[in-house]
């Protein structure tokens, strides 16, 4: 039992109750490769699903459950389409505990927790790496939370076809790193993923591999 987890979910419970899930062992963040091998963070939201609460891993590594191969090899093709593989990334949750409610239908709660807890303990997580080392932000809920001056407005589709430059500065965002959308879910206007493997992003993903390839 990690004492630190039992500290925090403890916490947590006391603050928003029911609403968190007492389970202990939180998942830690992934990173294979080693922390000298990382080029980028990639950061999800929470754990949270219906099938499992013991994830030794974020983004379910490791977990046993069949359930996640899928979500797990869209995120490996993601990160392929810009360079990259969990070897060289550093992943991790802003929000390390499982809720009751999977993210979308929590919002409230979820924005909640990340502001007035998470959003801190992640830029001290993160403090073992460069400054230069950018934010993979996997969800809009992200770029939503983490934002500030206007940022948080900014949606999908302005990113992904280029009227809005990257990557979001560190000054206008609350974790003081430069941080890149790459997000997976549906344009609501043409009904495409914003998975990178759809050549009407190409234009995007280029931006996101020059960018990488400079950091």
């Amino acid at each position: 039992m990690d004492n630190v987890d039992k500290n925090i979910v403890a916490y947590l419970l006391k603050k928003y109750g029911e609403n968190i899930l007492p389970v202990e062992n939180l998942p830690k963040a992934y990173c294979p490769g080693g922390i000298e091998k990382v080029k980028a963070i990639y950061l999800g939201c929470d754990p949270s699903n219906t099938h499992t609460t013991s994830m030794p891993y974020a983004f379910a590594h490791k977990c046993g459950c069949n359930y996640f191969n899928s979500f797990i090899n869209s995120h490996t093709q993601q990160l392929a389409c810009i360079g990259l593989t969990w070897e060289t990334v550093y992943t991790q949750n802003l929000c390390r505990n499982y809720f009751q409610k999977e993210t979308s239908i929590n919002l409230k709660l979820w924005t909640k927790a990340a502001k007035e807890f998470w959003i801190e303990e992640l830029k001290e997580e993160l403090s073992q790496f460069d400054l230069t080392l950018p934010v993979l932000l996997t969800s809009q809920y992200l770029l939503e939370v983490l934002g500030t001056g206007g940022v948080e407005k900014i949606k999908a589709p302005e990113f992904y076809t280029c009227k809005k430059g990257i990557p979001i500065a560190a000054d206008c965002n609350l974790l003081g790193r430069d941080l890149i959308p790459l997000y997976r879910g549906k344009n609501p206007y043409c009904k495409v993923s914003y998975h990178l493997k759809n050549d009407k992003w190409n234009s995007y993903k280029i931006l996101i591999e020059n960018y990488i390839d400079i950091n």
